[in-house]
């Protein structure tokens, strides 16, 4: 009888101490934070050649459910409907898999549940239980190891995505910085011009740009573009556009026509396919009181004289879209005394309120028309800004929002 409980309490004490070295086995292996597909190994080492379990299937959480451990079983369809066959089980359990799902293959289920999430399930069948004292042991140890090694997992993962998304909010600040540079830094009045512009960003950085560009008493440049994508990418081939844009005014030409060329070709040089740029730029002259305009792919442009409109849609495709532009229409239109010139991005007239009714064209066409007798520029954007709130509401901007107005002054 001593012999037998002297044997007893010495196979207790080996499985103790087998438990305590795997147990610092992992615990060193997540302290040198060994790759996630060493610690599946060392994990699987220990439930099939140390705990001689028979059949295991490791389901495990990352952002997607995927089986990194799995031995012993030929039956598959382990990731169908993983939240409806385990998931609401939140302690260990034997035999708890429904009749009508392939958890009732395995006779046991470990959960691993940490923050309200479930992070892995150990589906476990063919038990020694001579290697323990008790099954119950066995299970309890079985789901201590894997609770380790899951939520080390876990922690990593989470740790990397938080390096990650501060180096994307690191990029969107940078981003968002180069963006506010490519803005006039005023908008002043012009010898015969009124202008104001607005920029709602729907996040630290967007693609819109605006700019006014004085060529004499009696001439300016007037444009805008809203290039496709979002981040530093977008801001720097919006800056390299900028840059371009003024090198050709400055040293080359003032022509709507061959600038949009030039841009275009300057725009396949730097995106390479990847990315396009909606583009509006006009000619203003005050002499001929004329508008001399392209319209390449963008949001059409208006001019209102009293209540009267004119869309300026006339130009080319977007550029970047095609290596040759194939084809370009120049538009003219009458720019006379008082006459106001409204250019927008695509912000405005996609815009939702809460029962789902778009914004669109046809309602800001009517909106800048009961307001097109402001006092100035200045008084007509608040009054454009109250709308765009009134109609949306408390719902969010999908979009930046950015517009710039131009009247023809005495």
């Amino acid at each position: 009888m001593e012999n037998s409980v002297s044997n007893t309490s010495m196979h207790e004490l080996e499985a103790k101490k087998l438990q305590l070295h795997w147990l610092l086995q992992i615990t060193k292996a997540i302290n040198y934070n060994l790759p996630s597909a060493t610690l599946f190994e060392i994990y699987q080492t220990v439930l099939k050649d140390h705990l001689k379990v028979g059949e295991l299937v490791l389901l495990v959480n990352e952002g997607h459910w995927h089986i990194p451990v799995s031995y012993g079983t030929t039956s598959g369809g382990f990731l169908e409907d993983v939240e409806i066959a385990v998931a609401t089980i939140a302690t260990f359990t034997e035999s708890a898999g429904k009749d009508d799902t392939w958890v009732s293959k395995f006779d046991t289920v470990v959960p691993v549940i940490h923050q309200d999430k479930a992070l892995a399930y150990a589906l476990i069948d063919g038990i020694d239980e001579q290697v323990f004292h008790s099954r119950r042991e066995i299970i309890s140890y079985i789901h201590t190891i894997t609770n380790l090694i899951v939520v080390a997992i876990e922690n990593k993962r989470l740790a990397k995505e938080s390096i990650r998304q501060a180096a994307v909010q690191r990029e969107l600040e940078l981003a968002a910085q180069m963006q506010s540079m490519l803005f006039p830094a005023n908008l002043v009045r012009h010898s015969f011009l009124d202008i104001a512009a607005t920029y709602i960003p729907h996040q630290s950085v967007g693609g819109d740009y605006y700019d006014f560009i004085p060529l004499s008493e009696n001439e300016a440049l007037v444009c805008m573009a809203d290039v496709s994508g979002k981040g530093i990418s977008a801001a720097l081939l919006m800056s390299n556009f900028q840059a371009n844009l003024h090198a050709l005014v400055k040293h080359s030409t003032t022509d709507p026509e061959q600038l949009v060329i030039e841009l275009n070709r300057c725009v396949n040089q730097s995106a390479q396919g990847e990315k396009f740029i909606t583009f509006f730029i006009a000619k203003i002259n005050k002499k001929e009181k004329l508008i001399e305009y392209i319209n390449a792919g963008h949001n059409p442009p208006v001019i209102l004289v009293n209540d009267q409109l004119t869309i300026l849609d006339q130009g080319s495709t977007g550029l970047g879209m095609f290596e040759q532009l194939p084809f370009i229409n120049k538009g003219v239109a009458a720019f006379p005394e008082g006459a106001m010139l409204f250019c927008y991005t695509d912000g405005i007239t996609e815009m939702e309120n809460r029962h789902g009714h778009v914004f669109g064209a046809e309602m800001l066409h009517e909106l800048l028309k009961n307001h097109v007798n402001a006092i100035d520029m200045a008084q007509l954007h608040e009054r454009m800004v109250y709308s765009f709130n009134e109609f949306r509401e408390e719902i969010a901007f999908n979009d930046d929002v950015t517009f710039l107005s131009i009247r023809i002054t005495d």
